[in-house]
C-alpha cells in the first residue's frame, strides 16, 4: 500500500524516560508523567442532551486508568481521541448530526474498580463505552456495558479473545491482537533473512505469552529455527544470565515480548553481554521510557501502529488537530489509536443512522474500510484475514529509533500474510 510515513519525536526527553519507566516499575503515577500523560479536562463536551435521547449528543465514556500501569498507555491515547473529537466536534459533527461528548472516570487499572466506574458512566446516559488498555482488567466493566446494549471497545488491549468474551454483537478491540502482531513480526523476521531466533517471553500476562507463541508458530510455517527461549516475570531487573545465554546461542534475530521497564534491563543487560544481534521489539515499547535502553536500539526495530499519512487515513487531519490542541507533537506513535477510536465509532453511528446502541454495534461488526488516524481500518471482513469479528484489521508500522533525537522513524507499514491462532 502507498502512502507516506512520519518520524515522531518525544520532547520529554531523558527525564520523560526515566518517569515513564518509574511508572510502570511503581505500578503508580505518583513519580510523574511522559509527554503524553496530561489528560486535560474531565469531560470534552458540545451540543445538548444524549445521542440515546436524540439530542443531537453522541456520548462516549472512558473507564480509563488515569493512575496505575496502564495510565502509560490510556492517557496518551486520551489525548488523541480527543484531538480527534474536536476535529470531527469542529466539523459540524457525526455526519453533521452528533457532536462528540466524552466523560473519562479513573479506572485505578484494577478490575473491580473498572467495572464500578462503567456502571457508573452507563447511569449517566453514555452511548459507548472505552475500556483501559488490557482486556483482562477491561472485562467485568466490558460485559456490564454489553448487557445494556451499549458498545464497548478496549482503547489498545490486544487480546483477540475480547469481543467473543463479550456478549455479541458489543465487544471490539481498537488494535488487530496479539496473534497478529505476533504474526507481523515473523513475516518481518523472515522478509529481513532471518533463519533462527531467541525468544523472551512470560506468562504474567496474557500479551507477553500469547504473541511470542504466535510469532513462533509462525516463523516456523516461514522456515524459521527457534534456537532459544527464556521466561522472566513482569517486573524483573536482572536479565544478566538470560542475556548471556542469547548471546552464546548466537541466533539471527532476538524476539523479546517485553516493554518498559523491563524491556529496558533486558536490553541493557544484553549490551553488557557484548551482543550485536538484530531484535525486534513489540508495541508496547512505543513510549519515550525506551530511549532510556541505551546502544541496544541501534540494533532494534520495533512493530507498533501509528505513523502512516496516506490518503486513505485521517493522520495528518488528526495531527493537526493534536499539536493546535497540545501544542506539539505526540511522544507515542501509538497515540494515534486514540484517533482510531473516535473515528471507528464515528463511521458506525453514521453507518446505523442511528445512535442506538445495538444498530451502532451491528453497523461496526460489518464496517468496509474506512479512513483512521492509523491508517486505513476494517471490520467488516475482518474473517477473511484470519481475525474474529469485533477485531480490526490494522497495518503495523516498522519503527526505527533515532537515539540522538530520541525519535521513532516509520521505515515502512504492513498487515502479515496470514494471522495464526
Amino acid at each position: 500500500m502507498t502512502g507516506r510515513w512520519i518520524t515522531w519525536r518525544s520532547r520529554a526527553g531523558a527525564a520523560a524516560a526515566v518517569v515513564a519507566a518509574c511508572a510502570l516499575a511503581a505500578g503508580v503515577t505518583a513519580c510523574g508523567s511522559n509527554s503524553d500523560s496530561s489528560t486535560g479536562a474531565a469531560s470534552t463536551s458540545a451540543g445538548t442532551g444524549t445521542g440515546s435521547s436524540g439530542g443531537g449528543t453522541y456520548k462516549i465514556g472512558w473507564a480509563e486508568a488515569k493512575t496505575g500501569y496502564l495510565a502509560l498507555v490510556d492517557q496518551p491515547l486520551e489525548k488523541g481521541l480527543r484531538a480527534e473529537i474536536a476535529r470531527i466536534n469542529d466539523a459540524g459533527g457525526i455526519d453533521g448530526k452528533y457532536k462528540i461528548e466524552l466523560e473519562t472516570r479513573d479506572m485505578k487499572t484494577d478490575a473491580a474498580t473498572g467495572a464500578t466506574v462503567a456502571q457508573e458512566l452507563l447511569s449517566d446516559g453514555i452511548d459507548a463505552l472505552i475500556t483501559t488498555c488490557d482486556t483482562d482488567v477491561s472485562l467485568p466493566g466490558a460485559q456490564i456495558a454489553a448487557q445494556q446494549n451499549t458498545p464497548v471497545i478496549s482503547s489498545c488491549g490486544a487480546g483477540a479473545q475480547f469481543p467473543q468474551q463479550v456478549p455479541a454483537p458489543y465487544g471490539f478491540l481498537n488494535v488487530s491482537g496479539t496473534e497478529a502482531e505476533g504474526s507481523a513480526i515473523a513475516e518481518y523476521a523472515n522478509k529481513k533473512g532471518y533463519k533462527t531466533a531467541y525468544i523472551l517471553s512470560s506468562n504474567s500476562e496474557a500479551y507477553t505469552s500469547r504473541l511470542p507463541a504466535a510469532f513462533e508458530k509462525r516463523f516456523k510455517e516461514l522456515g524459521g529455527r527457534i534456537v532459544g527461549s527464556a521466561q522472566y516475570k513482569i517486573g524483573d531487573t536482572d536479565y544478566r544470565a538470560t542475556a548471556t545465554k542469547i548471546v552464546s546461542a548466537n541466533p539471527d534475530v532476538i524476539v523479546p515480548a517485553a516493554f518498559p521497564p523491563d524491556s529496558i534491563a533486558f536490553l541493557k543487560n544484553l549490551a553488557a553481554a557484548g551482543n550485536t544481534k538484530p531484535i525486534i521489539l513489540n508495541d508496547g515499547n512505543d513510549t519515550p521510557a525506551i530511549f532510556g535502553a541505551g546502544s541496544q536500539l541501534k540494533n532494534s526495530t520495533m512493530i507498533t501502529y501509528g505513523g502512516y499519512t496516506g490518503p486513505d487515513s485521517t493522520a495528518e487531519q488528526w495531527l493537526a488537530a493534536y499539536k493546535k490542541m497540545f501544542g506539539g507533537e505526540p511522544g507515542s506513535l501509538q497515540t494515534a489509536l486514540g484517533g482510531d477510536l473516535a473515528d471507528a465509532l464515528a463511521a458506525a453511528v453514521k453507518a446505523a443512522g442511528s445512535t442506538d446502541g445495538t444498530k451502532v454495534a451491528n453497523a461496526l461488526r460489518g464496517l468496509p474500510t474506512f479512513p483512521g488516524a492509523t491508517g486505513p481500518v476494517t471490520y467488516g471482513d475482518s474473517t477473511k484475514f484470519g481475525l474474529t469479528p469485533g477485531v480490526p484489521k490494522k497495518m503495523f508500522a516498522v519503527a526505527t529509533f533515532d537515539l540522538p533525537n530520541k525519535s521513532f522513524k516509520v521505515v515502512e507499514s504492513f498487515f502479515p500474510d496470514k494471522v495464526v491462532q
